[in-house]
């Protein structure tokens, strides 16, 4: 029955369930891979009360987190989520490393997504990985781009702070299809064919359809182009159009 309220959720929810019926039959302590917001929030759902459920990502605001699903006995620590920080060190004479890059480069690896949590490209860079899949990072990934690199453990305090910058749109409709067309300049047909395909998400969430109406604070994410968080100004043009602005994280 539960099912029938996480559509297109199915699978990953069984996974949970399988999770609580360990913890409360077993009375174990149960170790997530790193989940996004949306998977976190379906967690926390499923759950409910009857068990301890904590999360962490290993920085300050991390956006992917590992969580820990326990009986209430159970005393966490911070190590107990098996998280490593890892900081990407590297000489800037052939241009700056991004996210997108530092992903790529770990994407490359075979490592599943879930196997790294938050990547952060201020001044220095950073990673976050499994305890366990960082022997193997360390031990392969030597260059990113054209930059040779070094990796090096970090127990520093490190807190994310997103860089975005903003700008104001109108928008005749809410509908996915236009949003995703309007904000990230596209035509409507390629803004279409892209969320049929999967390529877009919502709130973290592949949507699929193109009359998917959006909302305010709703995080738009389109593959290859970034992502933007819906902020609806309160306003309407004498047409009766939306007056939004769109944050478009860096």
């Amino acid at each position: 029955m539960m099912l029938e309220h996480f559509k297109g959720d199915e699978v990953f929810v069984k996974k949970i369930l399988d999770y609580q019926f360990q913890a409360l039959h077993h009375q174990r302590m149960v170790l997530t891979p790193f989940y996004n917001p949306h998977e976190q929030e379906i967690v926390r759902s499923v759950i409910g009360k009857e068990l301890k459920v904590l999360s962490y990502g290993g920085f300050t605001n991390a956006e992917n987190q590992r969580m820990i699903i326990c009986p209430d006995f159970y005393e966490i620590e911070k190590s107990d989520f098996e998280i490593q920080l890892v900081e990407v060190i590297y000489r800037q004479q052939f241009g700056r490393i991004q996210h997108k890059d530092i992903l790529g480069a770990l994407m490359n690896l075979g490592i599943k997504r879930e196997c790294i949590g938050d990547i952060f490209d201020g001044e220095r860079c950073f990673f976050a990985c499994t305890k366990q899949t960082y022997p193997y990072i360390i031990q392969t990934l030597k260059q990113i781009k054209k930059s040779k690199i070094k990796l090096q453990e970090c127990h520093e305090d490190i807190e994310i702070i997103h860089d975005y910058t903003s700008r104001s749109f109108i928008l005749s409709s809410m509908r996915l299809d236009k949003v995703v067309s309007t904000m990230f300049k596209v035509p409507r047909a390629l803004a279409s064919e892209a969320i049929r395909n999967g390529h877009v998400k919502v709130n973290y969430k592949i949507v699929e359809e193109v009359s998917y109406l959006c909302h305010n604070s709703d995080m738009v994410s389109f593959k290859h182009h970034g992502r933007v968080k819906i902020v609806d100004e309160n306003k309407q043009t004498k047409q009766g159009n939306y007056v939004v602005s769109g944050y478009f994280y860096k």
